[in-house]
C-alpha cells in the first residue's frame, strides 16, 4: 500500500535526505581541517630526520597528503561559507516543510509553505553543489508530490 503524499512518509523522506545532506556540508570542513591538522603535525615529525639524514627539501610525506585531501569531497563546496548557506538552506527546508504540515488551514498557505520548501531545497542543492543535490533529491521529489495535491490530515 503507498502512503498519501500528505503523509508521514513524505515527512521522513525530506527530514531523512536533508539530515543526511547537512552532515555531509559540515562534515566536508571538518575532515579538511584533521587533514590539514596532521600535514603539519607530520611535517614537524619528518623535519628532525631530513635535517638528520640530509632530506632537507625533500617532503614527500606533504605530497602524498595533499593528493588524499585533493581526492577527499570531490563534489562539496571548499569555501565554509558556502557550505554553511547551504545547510541553513536544507534547515530552512524542513522548517517549512514541517510546518505546512502542521498549520491548522491546509489550503493555500500550506501549499505555498511546501512550495517554498521546495525552492530552498533547490536553492541548497545549487548551492552545496551535485552531491548535496543528489542526496535533497528524494525529499525534492516527496515536497512536490504534496505541492501538487491538496494535503489531508493523517
Amino acid at each position: 500500500m503507498i502512503p498519501a503524499p500528505g503523509g508521514r512518509f513524505a515527512i521522513v523522506t525530506v527530514v531523512a535526505s536533508t539530515a543526511v545532506a547537512i552532515a555531509m556540508l559540515m562534515m566536508g570542513p571538518l575532515l579538511d581541517g584533521l587533514l590539514l591538522l596532521l600535514r603539519d603535525v607530520f611535517g614537524v615529525l619528518a623535519l628532525p630526520f631530513s635535517f638528520l639524514f640530509g632530506m632537507a627539501g625533500n617532503t614527500d610525506h606533504a605530497a602524498r597528503l595533499d593528493h588524499v585531501m585533493g581526492g577527499m569531497g570531490a563534489g562539496l563546496p571548499r569555501h565554509p561559507a558556502r557550505a554553511l548557506g547551504a545547510a541553513a538552506l536544507c534547515a530552512l527546508n524542513v522548517a517549512l516543510f514541517l510546518l505546512a504540515h502542521v498549520s491548522q488551514a491546509p489550503g493555500t498557505g500550506a501549499r505555498l509553505l511546501t512550495g517554498g520548501a521546495a525552492a530552498t531545497a533547490l536553492a541548497a542543492g545549487w548551492l552545496g553543489g551535485p552531491a548535496v543535490a543528489l542526496v535533497l533529491l528524494p525529499g525534492l521529489i516527496a515536497e512536490i508530490r504534496v505541492a501538487a495535491r491538496p494535503l489531508t490530515r493523517t
